[in-house]
């Protein structure tokens, strides 16, 4: 049976987070959708501990693929995964530490539906009651956050995962607002060709702002509505990634003192001939209330 959705997942050194994120990518977990419909596409992106098949459950339709020549930046890997990909419609999620909520595969795929263009998005939040670039500087690791997933007995209710998460920085305006990037997204397999993947020049550690650039584009298309699920989510898991480490985008990486955030900017710049813009399509919002404090975590109140 040829799956509905197809799923990349890109990780480097993530053998702690790697399980739980595909694990919460799968029936039944994921429910509403049945084994046969996700496909499962794990790239490997040169971890040291090269990723296993033995990691995951061994019901579920995955796929692990290792690459040795993608650098520090995931769109080589993102691409070579979407490569394998067999479904209609095609999931990218940049981050492989990112646990999903149990609707999110299938309002995903009920989103598809609204139009054949549709790009389905989601807010992205972190682990911890703070984002990680502050958590961790107040004693977060990932001892704590092994207790937090104890205490809401996950996987039982992945819904509970919004009582232990803050908003990402890129998505602190809530689903009102169109976000600059997102940690997951569903779209048609033949636009995400036609659109030419991820922008493989993006060679930054964690892709720069690779993320930034395929949303742009993506959301750029005249009649292409842009539809953020309400209700659903995904939630980082502390790995000290590129921007989630103390400091973000903000702290200092380059020669004469450039922050993290800078040398991306530069790297857009010298890629795309201009610098980095944030467009404001509107979105639409599908979804629902699947937790008491999701009101406020999907739409915050005004500072």
């Amino acid at each position: 049976m040829t799956p509905l959705i197809s799923v990349v997942v890109v990780g480097f050194d993530m053998a702690r987070e790697l399980p739980r994120t595909v694990q919460s990518l799968l029936p039944p977990y994921q429910i509403g959708m049945a084994p046969a419909e996700v496909q499962i596409i794990v790239v490997d992106n040169g971890s040291a501990d090269p990723v296993r098949r033995d990691w995951f459950p061994v019901d579920g339709d995955v796929t692990v693929l290792r690459i040795d020549d993608g650098g520090v930046s995931p769109c080589r890997a993102i691409n070579q995964g979407a490569a394998l990909a067999q479904g209609e419609l095609i999931a990218v999620v940049i981050d492989g530490a990112r646990m999903a909520s149990p609707g999110l595969m299938k309002a995903a795929l009920e989103a598809s539906r609204m139009h054949p263009d549709a790009f389905v998005t989601t807010l992205g939040f972190h682990l911890g009651h703070k984002v990680q670039q502050v958590s961790v500087t107040e004693g977060y690791d990932r001892e704590t956050e092994d207790r937090l997933l104890a205490d809401v007995s996950w996987p039982s209710d992945g819904y509970r995962l919004f009582e232990i998460c803050a908003l990402g920085e890129s998505y602190r305006e809530g689903a009102f607002v169109a976000p600059p990037e997102t940690t997951f997204f569903v779209m048609s397999r033949s636009r995400y060709q036609a659109l030419g993947g991820y922008e493989e020049a993006f060679q930054a550690l964690g892709g720069g702002f690779a993320n930034y650039d395929f949303f742009e584009r993506a959301v750029a298309e005249a009649g292409a509505p842009l539809v953020v699920l309400v209700g659903e989510g995904t939630f980082h898991q502390l790995h000290y990634g590129a921007t989630t480490q103390a400091g973000g985008i903000r702290r200092a990486v380059g020669i004469g003192g450039d922050t993290l955030g800078e040398v991306y900017a530069k790297e857009y710049e010298a890629i795309r001939g201009h610098a980095y813009s944030r467009s404001s399509p509107q979105p639409l919002l599908l979804g629902r209330i699947t937790h008491p404090l999701v009101r406020n975590l999907f739409f915050p109140p005004s500072p």
